[in-house]
């Protein structure tokens, strides 16, 4: 039996946002060797560089590098809930439909939790600052303001918990220089990115536990008619096999039979019958 795990809109989401906490931080490593002077331009980097002040240009860079950061991890939240309304995969709910498909990630996030009836905690109430945090930085005129109850989620949390959860991190510090309109810091541009990736994949999970495993995998087999023909080609022994292989590609994971017996699980036996009748 094969059980759907996670939309393709989650390979997509963690394509994008990768590894970028790490590279950030090697990013700012390096800055920091520009800094002091450890490091500077090789003969073979055939590029003009000649800074009135190494270490104003080093401190600049750092901060270009975290509001880089910051924008970067925001847009790849905004392509998982575009990429959750396209086929093969698409939500149900019509409302939250109808959001994704505008342009305003704000939009798409509130949709995105009020269709999955999650409540305000600590990562949402990150995620909204994160947002408007890269919209004032990123938009010379913009001077959004975080919504009044995750600014006072974010100021009435319980500081040890959330410095335990973020390596130290002060949200009441972080709130004042959004405020501000200060670049966050590392280790604040660390909080929104954690946050983002810990709440995609939550989101995930549960978009998958209600979705029709039988419906995604008609929709598969028509849009990848073709490919399927191609890994079909084989006796009927293996059949199974390369069609269940080929839908572990898919988001699909392989259980017990007597595991699950939800909406999103279908028999091997199932699998190959709907193959056979498109």
């Amino acid at each position: 039996m094969l059980e759907l795990k996670h939309t393709p809109a989650l390979n997509h989401f963690k394509d994008l946002i990768g590894q970028t906490n790490h590279y950030l931080i090697t990013i700012l490593i390096g800055l920091e060797g520009v800094r002091d002077g450890s490091v500077t331009k090789g003969d073979s980097f055939n590029v003009t560089w000649n800074p009135k002040s190494v270490e104003d240009s080093a401190k600049r860079s750092r901060r270009f590098a975290r509001n880089s950061a910051l924008s970067w991890a925001i847009d790849a939240l905004d392509a998982y809930m575009g990429f959750l309304g396209k086929k093969p995969f698409c939500i149900s709910d019509p409302e939250f439909l109808k959001e994704i498909e505008k342009r305003s990630v704000y939009n798409k996030f509130n949709a995105a939790v009020k269709s999955l009836n999650f409540k305000t905690d600590f990562p949402i109430s990150v995620i909204h600052l994160g947002i408007q945090w890269r919209n004032n930085l990123v938009h010379f005129h913009a001077e959004n303001e975080l919504d009044h109850d995750y600014s006072t989620f974010l100021r009435n949390t319980d500081k040890k918990d959330i410095q335990e959860r973020f390596r130290g991190l002060d949200s009441v510090l972080m709130l004042d220089n959004f405020k501000k309109n200060y670049t966050p810091t590392l280790k604040e541009v660390a909080a929104i990115i954690q946050s983002i990736h810990y709440l995609v994949v939550e989101m995930d999970k549960e978009l998958v536990k209600s979705y029709n495993a039988l419906e995604y995998c008609e929709r598969i087999m028509k849009e990848k008619k073709q490919d399927l023909t191609k890994i079909m080609q084989v006796n009927s022994d293996l059949k199974i096999r390369k069609l269940s292989r080929y839908f572990l590609s898919k988001g699909f994971s392989e259980i017990e039979n007597d595991k699950s017996n939800g909406i999103n699980t279908i028999t091997t036996e199932d699998l190959m019958k709907t193959y056979t009748q498109q």
